[in-house]
């Protein structure tokens, strides 16, 4: 009977833990459509490049921090300012071989609380996922209409 108990309430525990990073898989493409479709569409949406970095199976693109005021429930619980930063992950496909990529879009929200100078990890909140949402949906379609050209 204990033991039930303790493990029911261990398994109670790990269900209230939010997820603080956003992940979405965009598509499949080429590196050189990833590089330069990224860059058009993410020019498109105002998101500045910060750094392209290539690592051993694909490259990165970071962007600039985007600053958001703290939506109502964000400012309730003291948080007086909001950024994210939105990073392309393009991971090649079949344990490295072709030419073709994953994309997925990662998404790392922060935010300042009253009374500290530092930022901490939050999960991020239901507007900024919307405008990822709408900003993969975009690039997916670029993605798509490249591919069906050739």
């Amino acid at each position: 009977m204990i033991l039930c108990l303790v493990i029911y309430g261990c398994g109670a525990g790990a269900s209230t833990t939010k997820m603080i990073e956003y992940r979405t898989t965009i598509g499949s493409t080429t590196l050189y459509d990833f590089e330069n479709l990224s860059e058009k569409i993410l020019n498109r949406n105002r998101y500045f490049i910060d750094r392209i970095e290539d690592v051993g199976n694909g490259k990165f693109i970071d962007t600039k921090m985007v600053y958001k005021t703290p939506m109502d429930e964000e400012m309730l619980q003291g948080m007086k300012e909001l950024r994210y930063r939105l990073t392309l992950e393009a991971r090649r496909k079949g344990g490295g071989v072709g030419n073709m990529y994953t994309i997925r879009a990662i998404v790392n929200s922060y935010g300042k609380y009253v009374g500290r100078e530092d930022w901490a990890n939050v999960p991020v909140n239901s507007e900024i996922k919307k405008e990822i949402r709408l900003f993969v949906a975009e690039l997916k379609s670029e993605f798509e209409n490249k591919i069906r050209v050739f």
